[in-house]
């Protein structure tokens, strides 16, 4: 990047996205161990409560009707109270949740408490989101959201692999307690690193916009224009607009409705790492602490490969990008198929969990850059001054969806599980599809914008 472009670095500017990218980090961690932790001593409750697959299913149910009324809460928090307070009472609120969990004995209270932790974690994304747009440039969304996914992914393996190591030492009411107090803590430390780093940007952008904006000559009546973060923020076209009127503007959009249904897709398809540990158990005979550790495998290969996918995404054209995610959604439709056929093919004991590692290790490794990375970038495109409410907005469909496949799920498991993964192959291959035509349809927006800019 040149240095005298608007977009360059101010002075002290990229240690101080550091600090704030390094807090949305370790705090979105924190979120997602406190989202695993119930799934991870799930089969500890059926052992000693007797929690059965279609009680458990309904507690996952209510606990994503929670996500989804969390999602519009948290959206409008963002856009107006600003992103890192709501992150900051969102991680609070989900640990006392997920402590409260541990404290419960009965159906309805798991409900409660799940229902309460997740409404609160749903602050957690369109927060970042508003703080990410605020704070970073749009050529380096796909490598911060590349980064800040790989820290959902290390919660992921904290509170699957980590989680199930402690449940085969303590109880898991005490595991539980403990995953909410280290969480109450990380979240009053998020308030004031990223608080002060947050502070200090709009400082330093407000200093550039005072004393360095842009200035372009007009070559054809000797006139020079300034150019202002504010400027550019008013072009939007949803600027000023009203949420109803920006709701109306993402309902006849053909780009929202298919992110929408492949998003919706793959949440039901990531959800799948929480029933996880009981399909093992009852599949392949597994303790309950092994069932949660092989689990793992399935955060580990997101991990790796959400990564590599956020400077991919930057690097790639749409039109490269579309081939590509779709080809690793329907390789996680292959995953399932071949999870679905391990149910009849004879494996011995010693081949049984290296196997199941392998497939779980490729499926999260298709699924995490195109969960994370599409959907977040186009709703900081397309979302402008409603993003927070945007981005909720999506995943709430998604969460809504999700809460009625997991109600009807668990009883479809407790019959059989092969059905639940034949049933879970049929939503891979859509969401598949749908990927495939929504990054087309980014590829014709990013030409027709790159058009219009050059007939200015």
């Amino acid at each position: 990047m040149h240095p005298d472009s608007p977009d360059s670095p101010l002075p002290g500017e990229r240690s101080t996205q550091f600090v704030l990218l390094l807090s949305m980090y370790v705090g979105y961690a924190w979120f997602m161990v406190l989202r695993m932790a119930p799934g991870g001593v799930s089969t500890a409750l059926e052992t000693e409560l007797h929690v059965n697959e279609t009680q458990w299913g309904r507690i996952l149910a209510m606990s994503t009707v929670g996500a989804v009324l969390g999602k519009f809460i948290g959206g409008w928090a963002a856009d107006r109270l600003g992103g890192c307070a709501t992150f900051a009472v969102g991680l609070l609120g989900a640990s006392l949740g997920i402590a409260a969990f541990g404290l419960s004995s009965t159906v309805i209270l798991f409900q409660t408490t799940f229902f309460l932790a997740l409404m609160a974690k749903s602050f957690g994304w369109p927060g970042m989101t508003c703080m990410v747009g605020q704070s970073f440039v749009p050529s380096e969304y796909g490598r911060v959201w590349g980064i800040l996914s790989t820290s959902s992914r290390a919660g992921s393996i904290l509170g699957t692999l980590g989680l199930g190591a402690l449940i085969s030492v303590f109880s898991w009411r005490s595991v539980l307690l403990t995953a909410g107090g280290i969480g109450a803590a990380v979240a009053l430390l998020f308030w004031k690193t990223a608080g002060r780093a947050e502070a200090r940007l709009a400082g330093l952008r407000g200093r550039r916009g005072a004393a360095d904006a842009a200035s372009v000559a007009d070559a054809s009546e000797g006139l020079t224009r300034t150019v202002s973060d504010d400027a550019v923020a008013s072009s939007h076209p949803l600027a000023g607009t009203t949420l109803p009127a920006a709701l109306l503007r993402f309902a006849i959009s053909g780009q929202f409705w298919l992110i929408t249904i492949s998003l919706t897709a793959m949440t039901i398809m990531w959800d799948f790492l929480l029933v996880l540990p009981r399909l093992l158990k009852d599949t392949l005979d597994m303790t309950d602490s092994g069932a949660s550790m092989t689990a793992s495998a399935f955060p580990w290969g997101s991990l790796v490969a959400v990564l590599a996918g956020g400077f991919l995404f930057d690097a790639l054209d749409r039109r490269t990008t579309a081939w590509v995610m779709g080809a690793l959604l329907l390789s996680a439709t292959g995953c399932i198929v071949l999870f679905r056929a391990l149910q009849q093919i004879p494996l011995t004991e010693s081949q049984q969990v290296p196997v199941t590692v392998g497939i779980l290790f490729i499926y999260g490794a298709c699924i995490a850059p195109c969960y994370y990375i599409p959907m977040s970038v186009f709703s900081i495109r397309f979302g402008g001054p409603h993003v927070g409410f945007l981005v909720a907005l999506l995943d709430a469909i998604a969460f809504g969806i999700n809460a009625v496949f997991q109600w009807f799920g668990g009883a479809v498991a407790e019959r059989s599980w092969s059905e639940y993964l034949f049933l879970l192959s049929s939503v891979a291959l859509v969401s598949s599809v749908t990927m495939f035509f929504f990054l087309l349809g980014e590829a014709r927006e990013e030409q027709a914008a790159a058009a219009a800019q050059m007939s200015t």
